[in-house]
């Protein structure tokens, strides 16, 4: 970890496309999911879930999630409950991959490293105007 990535706030979403006929079972899950991240990860300072989007073959859902620092997001990522939770929906729940996009002050070496660290699936979103507020 460098020195602009240790201490600062991280926002993440996730963007989950759900067959219609599954929302219950995903909602469901996904209450389970937030009681268990809000009990054993103090790093996550948001964690809210949104129906983004509505169409006749899929519902797709939206993670907001802010992290504290780095730490807490790596923690998250290996978390064995949402390991479990991401296998039990990849069982028929979700209609394809999670979406993940992180809103971040890092420069393209520190993201790519850390987008290496994490499974490589990652994006980071393309911000035309904005701005991260140091510590």
């Amino acid at each position: 970890m460098t020195q602009s990535t240790a201490h600062k706030l991280i926002t993440l979403e996730a963007f989950e496309h759900v067959h219609p006929d599954r929302c219950a079972d995903y909602e469901a899950a996904s209450q389970a999911i937030d009681d268990k991240v809000r009990e054993t990860e103090p790093g996550m300072l948001v964690h809210a879930l949104t129906v983004h989007d509505r169409a006749e073959d899929r519902v797709t859902y939206r993670w907001l999630e802010v992290f504290t620092d780095l730490d807490a997001l790596v923690a998250h990522f290996n978390s064995p409950h949402v390991k479990a939770h991401g296998a039990h929906l990849n069982d028929g729940i979700l209609l394809s991959p999670v979406e993940i996009v992180l809103y971040v002050g890092w420069s393209d070496a520190e993201k790519q490293a850390i987008n290496e660290q994490l499974g490589g699936a990652l994006v980071f979103a393309d911000v035309k105007s904005g701005f991260y507020r140091p510590d």
